[in-house]
């Protein structure tokens, strides 16, 4: 009896989602068919603004001439400032590769004395010939 019974709830619910479905998809069908036709409303003739710019504009523009030796010793003024902010940063790698460096040995030589105070604690051999360790 329950399998019949789950069997009748499951096409139940699925029945409700089609018929759902079917419900919103023209519910919204209607919708996107109003949408599309708004799309053509805008009509703009840009013909107008390009006669409208040339015909007035053409008198009151004025143009900026190039200065060559200026631009010239901008650029010369990037490349010295170029080359002094590679020549810091190349300094500063060197002093963090020698921190680096210290810091490796200090660390090295902080291994080599937990090694040997390891070894101490765990050998068997006592010096007072005591057989504590044993």
């Amino acid at each position: 009896m329950a399998k019949k019974f789950g069997k009748f709830l499951m096409v139940t619910a699925a029945l409700g989602a089609v018929a759902a479905g079917a419900y919103y998809y023209l519910q919204g069908k209607d919708r996107m068919a109003d949408d599309d036709f708004d799309d053509d409303d805008d009509f703009d003739d840009f013909d107008d603004d390009l006669e409208d710019d040339t015909a007035a504009g053409a008198a009151d523009r004025n143009y900026v001439d190039l200065d060559m030796d200026k631009a010239e010793e901008f650029k010369e003024g990037l490349d010295a400032a170029k080359a002094d902010a590679a020549d810091k940063i190349v300094g500063a790698a060197k002093d963090v590769a020698e921190k680096a460096k210290d810091g490796a040995d200090k660390a090295k030589e902080a291994v080599n004395k937990a090694e040997v105070k390891v070894e101490e604690f765990f050998d068997d051999d006592d010096s007072d010939g005591s057989m504590d360790a044993m």
